[in-house]
């Protein structure tokens, strides 16, 4: 089996980023795979506010990345059958172990998970498609594989840019089942929970909306409203408000996955969810809503529930991107 040598996101709390590379390392660990882990050693920085990363920050990481992995061609440790796995190919300068493969004369492979970029047109990213577009074509070139987190966001590279299909595997993404399986969803509060990010992209908005019309319909002002990132939690406050709420809400007008989604729906929050982009293949039609109008009887009808289902989301994609080392014994 081919040495992995693993190029992670940074450590970003509150995000899936931890929870991911903590379940990578351990089945790098458990079954005995011999690989090398590319963490630079930085202090995270603080993130804009409605942002999901820091730019500066992420290019500074990622530019120590690269410095580490250029020491290893140059101390010639780099071998033929290494693979090179990213947390997120979208990755600035990876065009240069590419570069680094043809001086060195090595054959190392480039693959890694995809998750968004200029090529959906509702990503805010969209914006920067006139140069991105060209660093995208780079990627899908030079990968032997890119995972998808879904056939939605799949689709949508294959439609949008010239590339072979081939080399696109859709796995889904590590939910924190590790974590989330910890806690209790036996004593719920009429609670609707909004974990978007507060930006355009999420409509954040509609909630407010909704939340005049769930209460005008049950003529009640008891139910909590909660806009997750309006509070400064821990992830493990976080994890408890979930367990403790009866629905969660989602207005996104891009989405190609759902952390924070699926990881409500596993916690026992009903998902109340716009019936286009990712969600329509990750969930039943009956979380499905059309119109605002039909999420606000959707959120009246959970809220009105003595028991919230907890939702089964078949999310463990580290046997598609890795599969098995040589277990002892």
């Amino acid at each position: 089996m081919s040495r992995i040598i693993y190029v992670p996101l940074e450590h970003i709390d509150g995000r899936y980023t931890v929870h991911m590379d903590r379940d990578i390392t351990n089945h790098f660990v458990t079954n005995n795979m011999e690989f090398i882990k590319i963490m630079p050693k930085l202090e995270a920085a603080p993130l804009p506010e409605g942002c999901f990363l820091n730019a500066a920050f992420t290019s500074k990481f990622k530019a120590n990345q690269l410095m580490m992995i250029a020491d290893l061609y140059e101390q010639d440790l780099i071998r033929d059958d290494d693979r090179f796995f990213f947390s997120d190919i979208w990755f600035p300068g990876i065009e240069s172990i590419a570069y680094m493969n043809y001086f060195h004369k090595k054959d190392a492979k480039i693959t890694g998970v995809i998750h968004a970029g200029s090529f959906t047109d509702t990503d805010f990213v969209r914006d920067m498609e006139r140069w991105a577009k060209n660093f995208e074509d780079i990627i899908f070139d030079i990968s032997e594989t890119i995972y998808c987190a879904s056939n939605f966001i799949r689709d949508d590279i294959i439609k949008k840019r010239m590339v072979d299909p081939s080399k696109f595997v859709v796995s889904g993404l590590p939910v924190d089942y590790e974590n989330i399986s910890k806690y209790d969803t036996s004593n719920k509060s009429d609670r609707v929970i909004f974990n978007g990010r507060i930006c355009d992209e999420k409509q954040p908005h509609l909630f407010d909306k909704l939340e005049l019309r769930v209460k005008e319909v049950l003529d009640r002002d008891d139910i909590e409203f909660v806009k997750t990132q309006d509070l400064d939690l821990s992830k493990d406050q976080y994890y408890q408000l979930l367990a403790q709420s009866k629905c969660v809400v989602s207005y996104a007008l891009q989405e190609n996955f759902g952390f924070g989604i699926a990881e409500a729906a596993v916690l026992g929050c009903t998902p109340v969810l716009p019936n286009r982009l990712v969600y329509p293949e990750l969930y039943d039609e009956k979380y499905l809503f059309d119109t605002h109008e039909e999420s606000v009887i959707m959120v009246c009808d959970a809220l009105q529930q003595q028991y919230q289902d907890q939702v089964e989301l078949n999310c463990d994609p580290l046997e598609t991107w890795f599969g098995q080392g040589e277990k002892n014994g």
